[in-house]
């Protein structure tokens, strides 16, 4: 993989154009640019290695000079997993795409976050938003109650790329979405809805549809943009996906490149046993990737197909839409409250060293999970005044905190970017014996990670079976849990409905003490971290 510097930017600088300038009159070079899993990542943090929207819209507009014959897609994940994005209502979206020259874009499962009502109407909501039916969303294997494709998808779309002299070429997407969102998304935002992991099946059924061969059929270019994780093994490109199997079976027959998403990695390659040129550019924007292809503009035929992963460049000087975006984030970032009204900017604690939570590490209690649950079950206990002495359990599943907190001042922002989704606190009075359920499940979990616990000392075999389970409250007592013991149980409502494969039966409506004003997870977290000099 040759994760591609943008050198060929440099280069741009001096001699624009002179990729196509080479090609023989009757070839010519179409480049397919995409972002992937960006999550609106639209503010600069060097330590977390997020570049911002402002250097992603640079990088792009310098690699359309490199590649004048170019178009612009996303392959989902487009918001949620950002703080930023909910507390600044997703205002920079639409100016972001709309200055990416992107409309078209694949279903994430990060999609259905705010539901299926807001997906529906997303991209044409407010005045900052895109003409109706301007903006596409391809996923070809989700179905409604009826069996049909939701109104606010298109199975396939195509778009054409000006080539000079009155020639186009053709490029045709069609759209797929793992088969395991139901995992990844709150039942209640995707009820009614299927998620279909035979993706060749698919693919082979959506060839039957009436304006297929119109569509697709007949374009110069066919590609895949799905929101199905790649990864690298072995210096190769595989599938990570529930269905991997399946997979295996999509061949270069059909297709002639594949961008993928959804696993955050950088992967550039050729995949199957047909190889197919596949490419997936890490997350939040640090890299577009990029499928070239080379047409015979008498034929229509492909004669060759590339790809290349370019990093987004932070040290190109920000012009035109670039820096007014620029100014635009910071004007937000500086007035912008959480939903608890604390500034983004404000200073909450000090980390005396960084705080790391990897999803590449993701089969243990990290420090940071320790504090998030901690303030779960404290927002609880100071909320009804409960006695510190009453067993109170925080858990979280391991995927709700999405990164570390570096060493030093942290900020609302820092916080609300490790903890983004501002889920709806639930509180259970479970027993001994419930919670040893939960935390065996939760120990088992290797497909999401480790269950996040606090003021909870545990002891498994090899099994994960649990032997002994000690509460050590914030007063430091230390009192062994009985199979009877009565205990309070707070976790956020995407895990007790269902999310990163917890049951919801452990999670039972009969045990549920209902308490109203509770803040949501992150400003819980905020409000504990206030308390707190050092960290």
């Amino acid at each position: 993989m040759k994760h591609f510097l943008c050198l060929t930017l440099a280069l741009a600088l001096l001699t624009p154009h002179t990729a196509s300038a080479r090609k023989k009159p009757q070839q010519v070079t179409v480049a397919v640019m995409a972002i992937n899993d960006f999550h609106g990542a639209f503010a600069r943090d060097d330590y977390k290695g997020i570049p911002g929207g402002a250097a992603l819209w640079q990088t792009v507009d310098s690699l359309k000079r490199v590649y004048p014959h170019h178009l612009v897609v996303t392959a989902g994940d487009n918001f949620g997993g950002s703080y930023f994005y909910y507390a600044t209502q997703g205002r920079l979206m639409a100016p972001l795409f709309r200055g990416l020259g992107i409309d078209l874009s694949a279903v994430g499962n990060h999609e259905f976050d705010e539901g299926q009502d807001k997906l529906a109407r997303r991209w044409a909501d407010g005045p900052e938003g895109f003409a109706p039916g301007s903006f596409t969303y391809v996923c070809a294997n989700v179905r409604g109650a009826d069996g049909a494709i939701p109104p606010y998808l298109r199975p396939y779309a195509a778009r054409s790329i000006d080539v000079g002299r009155g020639r186009q070429v053709k490029v045709g997407f069609v759209g797929l979405l793992t088969g395991s969102t139901p995992q990844q998304v709150s039942k209640s935002r995707i009820k009614g809805l299927t998620f279909d992991a035979r993706y060749t099946a698919v693919l082979d059924s959506v060839k039957r549809l009436p304006d297929y061969a119109t569509t697709i059929g007949d374009a110069d270019v066919r590609l895949l943009l799905t929101h199905i994780g790649t990864a690298m093994q072995d210096g190769k490109a595989v599938w990570d996906d529930m269905a991997a199997d399946n997979l295996a079976g999509l061949t270069a027959n059909n297709w002639h490149g594949i961008l993928t998403s959804h696993t955050h990695q950088a992967v550039e390659g050729r995949i199957n046993s047909t190889a197919i040129p596949v490419v997936q550019g890490l997350c939040q924007g640090r890299y577009v990737s990029i499928v070239k292809a080379t047409i015979d503009l008498r034929s229509h035929r492909v004669l060759k197909v590339e790809t290349e992963l370019c990093r987004t460049r932070t040290d190109l000087p920000l012009t035109g839409g670039a820096a007014r975006f620029a100014a635009l984030t910071d004007s937000l970032l500086a007035h912008t409250r959480t939903a608890g009204g604390t500034p983004l900017g404000e200073r909450l604690t000090t980390a005396a060293a960084p705080l790391t939570h990897s999803r590449r590490d993701h089969m243990k209690q990290t420090a940071l999970g320790t504090l998030v649950c901690r303030a779960y079950a404290e927002a609880l206990r100071r909320h009804l005044a409960l006695p510190d002495t009453l067993p109170i359990v925080g858990v979280s599943h391991f995927g709700s905190i999405r990164g570390g907190l570096a060493d030093g001042p942290v900020r609302v922002l820092d916080v609300g970017e490790a903890l983004p989704f501002s889920n709806e606190l639930r509180v259970f009075r479970m027993k001994g014996a419930d919670l040893q359920r939960l935390v065996e499940a939760g120990l088992a979990n290797t497909a999401y990670g480790r269950i996040q616990t606090s003021w909870l000392d545990i002891t498994a075999d090899a099994k994960q079976h649990v032997t002994a389970m000690t509460y050590q409250g914030p007063t430091g007592q230390s009192r062994r849990l009985k199979a009877e013991d009565e205990v309070l149980v707070v976790a956020d409502d995407f895990m007790t409905h269902g999310g990163d494969g917890y049951a919801p039966a452990l999670f039972p409506d009969t045990l549920e003490m209902k308490v109203e004003g509770l803040p949501a997870t992150t400003d819980a977290f905020i409000n504990y971290l206030k308390t707190l000099p050092t960290i």
